[in-house]
């Protein structure tokens, strides 16, 4: 029989050679072991997929989900939904590598099926040993790190006047408490937005997940509202608002049952202001929240603006960001917006919120044409048509001869070829000859038939290499069709290559006086009239640098200008005294440099400091690799700033925003490729850029570190008393603390530290994985230590007053230096756990946090 498998067929050469599907199946499911787990999601298997950084942080590598912190509920059932395998329901199949076996082609023998069996089921075994140690593992590290967050809000909690400002505002807090957890306790329940008690026994934690999207966003702007008690009390409740605005929208119940809207999401950040105005405490009365300096009409408000500021920052920052830090810059923006009340802080909000959104509208569709420019190849814009036989308009001929002679750089190329391909004359003919051979009438006898059939068979012979080569031009090498153009990028083919390079330098010129425009007209006057008292800034700025040089103070005076150029009064030594109990640094400052020429020092030794790290980099290019040349930068930071914030914190922060500004203004000038400052950019970024940078068109590495330097500070001066008199009130900051430095400490010590001596010297890593070392985070710690007790050793030296208290607190070394361990402990642990943030941001304010809640 054809079927038999007797030893007589074994000799004999078989016909066809069939694939066995017990090996096949054995081979995939081998080879699906070794790969990387996948893990159910949306009752779907997706791979996790990884990029290479150059920093060794596994925030850089982390994927843009929205909601990773727990498994999505499973999708409903299916019209023919596959069945099950071996008993296993398929919410079970959460199994890396686990697949249902093919149907079997053909029979096998009964002793090969079973040796294939008994090694499939000892591999199944050995996998789900390994994955249930891996999602042991998983748990551990992620309960580490939620309990590591909430010790840090106990930390806050531990000074005095946190605990005061709770407990004012205790049933805000506890209905924000019950809200997070019971929609947390909820959402494995949750079933398309819908609550179903049967969705219990399918729920499953994956192998690998991250809630950053979970904690952060909701603990964080909580921790820095009562971290800033002293004189910004009002910070609570709309921080508890925005806290519960982050919740991403799948843990919300019921969120697809109202046609895409929010209402429920909005209905859920409202709890608090219902408690807060209609729920008594005890025999208290409810305090209405007019009398504590809040609008319920307003309050209702803060869930709209967050969610129309989220898919607009979405927009502009693409992939550049996670889904964690996107919650926790719009929460920021959000904060900057309602509470800026310094002059620093008005400052930073004409930057980033007056300005940009200047930019946003008068630029944004040119610089999507310059971007749009940019994404053409030269080669499929239009030919010149000097040489073209079709009529061509009058305009459009001379706007190529005028941008002809502008570019220099002229095209003799045929005007009569396709923009999508070099043989356009080629696709032409072919195209003319396909027509005409259609356009023929049938013939009436045989004999004609059969000779226009010899004829169109030799013109289907003449052309057949000429539709090869069209075919080889709209497909790629591997037989691809190529994708169509964009309309929007084909509505620009119709130009010529000087055309194109007239246009973008056009584009660019429009930008660049745009941008300038917006300075000198709405962010001007804004900051003129919120931040300086009604000065104008350039003026203003020019007396606040240089009011105490004489030659200056004489050239004001006698050209009659200070009305424009406001200049300090002078120095008067017999005044001397008056300063010294500010301590010594601030009595030199003061009494015989002059502030303005102390700014003047501090800008000069930054700049020195600026460039001689740049010489260094420059000079360690051609040896050094390129974390050690990043980590340069880092110790340039401490250099220039932690020994001059404590010399005057509201000069160093001006200058961080400036610098921020400067930093995203340019950026968007690189990203948009206008030309001629974009190439240069990118030429001078790309020896030191992350892998976190290629995830979108931003590059955020230089952007995130000088953001973890000066977010501290600009945290720690909303809580300081200011001084000053006209037209620099509120300029002067008389105490200081260490948590201003804290951001310059973590980012530019810490995080260079752990960098240097983990991928040196790492020999033991942590056990839940994630590429950090334990000897980089005890390099961490002992970095962060040493900064801290350098800041301290610093603050007692200058006899600044601390903390407000008018008098320099009594310095213990042992005090500060139990402080320091406690702090950079924490902050050590939170770099090692965290993967959904950025650590050069999250990371200095944990550090802040904790230097703030461990009393300074």
């Amino acid at each position: 029989m054809a079927s038999s498998t007797s030893q007589e067929d074994e000799g004999r050469p078989p016909k066809t050679i069939q694939p066995d599907p017990d090996a096949a199946a054995s081979r995939n499911f081998r080879s699906q072991s070794r790969s990387p787990h996948p893990y159910h999601r949306n009752g779907s298997i997706h791979h996790r997929t990884r990029t290479s950084s150059d920093s060794g942080t596994e925030a850089d590598d982390e994927s843009t989900g929205l909601l990773k912190g727990l498994p999505a509920p499973p999708l409903g059932s299916r019209r023919n939904p596959r069945p099950s395998w071996n008993g296993v329901a398929d919410h079970d199949l959460w199994l890396p590598g686990l697949q249902r076996w093919p149907s079997l082609a053909r029979s096998t023998s009964r002793s090969s099926r079973r040796s294939s069996i008994g090694d499939n089921e000892t591999d199944i075994w050995e996998l789900q040993d390994k994955i249930k140690t891996k999602r042991r593992v998983e748990i551990i590290r992620r309960a580490f790190e939620a309990g590591l967050l909430l010790s840090v809000g106990a930390v806050v909690l531990g000074e005095q006047s946190a605990r005061s400002l709770a407990w004012v505002w205790k049933k805000e807090l506890i209905a924000y408490s019950l809200t997070i957890l019971g929609l947390y306790a909820l959402y494995p329940l949750n079933r398309n937005g819908r609550l179903r008690l049967s969705r219990l026994s399918s729920f499953a934690i994956p192998t690998t997940f991250d809630p950053a999207p979970l904690l952060y966003p909701i603990l964080i702007p909580v921790y820095v509202s009562l971290s800033l008690s002293n004189h910004r009390p009002s910070l609570v409740l709309p921080n508890i608002l925005l806290a519960l605005a982050s919740i991403p929208h799948p843990v919300i119940p019921m969120h697809e049952s109202v046609h895409g809207h929010s209402v429920v999401h909005w209905m859920v950040t409202l709890i608090p202001v219902i408690v807060s105005e209609q729920l008594s405490w005890g025999r208290i009365r409810p305090t209405p929240l007019s009398l504590r300096g809040h609008d319920s009409e307003l309050l209702t408000l803060v869930f709209p603006l967050h969610q129309a500021l989220i898919p607009t920052l979405d927009f502009l920052l693409s992939t550049s960001i996670l889904p964690a830090e996107l919650q926790l810059l719009t929460t920021a923006l959000i904060n900057l917006f309602l509470f800026a009340f310094s002059p620093q802080a008005e400052i930073l909000k004409a930057l980033l919120w007056l300005g940009s959104m200047c930019i946003f509208i008068f630029c944004r569709q040119v610089l999507h044409w310059e971007v749009s420019l940019a994404r053409i190849p030269t080669w499929k814009f239009r030919r010149s048509p000097s040489g073209s036989s079709s009529p061509k308009s009058i305009l459009n001929y001379l706007d190529h001869r005028i941008c002809q002679k502008l570019s220099q750089a002229g095209s003799s190329e045929d005007p009569t070829s396709d923009s999508d391909s070099p043989d356009g004359h080629l696709t032409s003919t072919s195209r003319r000859t396909a027509h005409d051979s259609r356009e023929k009438s049938p013939p009436e006898s045989p004999v004609e038939n059969a000779a226009v059939e010899d004829h169109i068979g030799k013109q289907t012979s003449a052309t057949f290499e000429e539709t090869e080569r069209f075919a080889k031009v709209r497909t790629t090498p591997r037989g691809r069709r190529k994708r169509s153009m964009a309309p929007d990028l084909a509505s620009f083919l119709s130009m010529t290559v000087p055309q194109v390079q007239v246009r973008k330098w056009l584009y660019a010129v429009y930008v660049y006086l745009s941008v300038l425009g917006i300075i000198l007209g709405p962010v001007r006057k804004y900051v003129g009239e919120r931040a300086l008292q009604g000065e104008d800034p350039f003026g203003w700025a020019l007396g606040y640098l240089l009011g105490n040089i004489s030659w200056f103070r004489f050239w004001v005076i006698t050209s009659s200008l200070e009305s424009w150029i406001p200049i300090p009064p002078r120095l008067d030594n017999s005044l001397s005294n008056a300063f010294c109990h500010l301590g010594r640094v601030e009595h030199l400052r003061q009494a015989f440099f002059g502030e303005a020429s102390t700014r003047l020092m501090i800008t000069a030794y930054c700049l020195a400091v600026l460039i001689t790290g740049i010489a260094i980099v420059v000079r360690l290019s051609t040896f050094a690799e390129v974390d050690t040349r990043r980590k340069v930068f880092h110790g340039t930071m401490v250099m220039m700033f932690l020994p001059t914030i404590y010399v005057d914190p509201a000069f160093c922060a001006l200058a961080m925003a400036l610098a921020l500004a400067i930093f995203l203004l340019l950026d968007l000038f690189r990203a948009s490729q206008l030309p001629p400052i974009s190439r240069p950019l990118t030429y001078f970024l790309e020896p030191y850029v992350d892998g976190r940078d290629y995830r979108g068109p931003v590059i955020v590495s230089h952007i995130f570190l000088l953001v973890g330097c000066a977010v501290p500070l600009w945290l720690a001066l909303a809580d300081v008393p200011r001084t000053g008199d006209f037209p620099w009130r509120s300029w002067d900051v008389q105490s200081r603390d260490t948590s201003m430095v804290s951001g310059i400490i973590c980012v530019g010590l810490g995080d260079a530290a752990a960098s240097l001596i983990g991928r040196r010297f790492g020999r033991r890593k942590w056990f839940w994985g994630g590429g950090k070392s334990i000897e980089g985070s005890v390099a961490f710690a002992i970095a962060v230590t040493a900064g801290s007790v350098f800041a301290q050793g610093w603050l007692a030296l200058g006899q600044w007053p601390v903390s407000g208290s008018g008098v320099p607190k009594r310095f213990s070394w042992i005090t500060a230096m139990t402080k320091a361990v406690l702090a950079a402990s924490g902050a050590s642990a939170t770099e090692a756990v965290l993967t959904g943030c950025n650590d050069n941001v999250v990371v200095p304010v944990v550090l802040w946090l904790l230097v703030r809640g461990l009393g300074r």
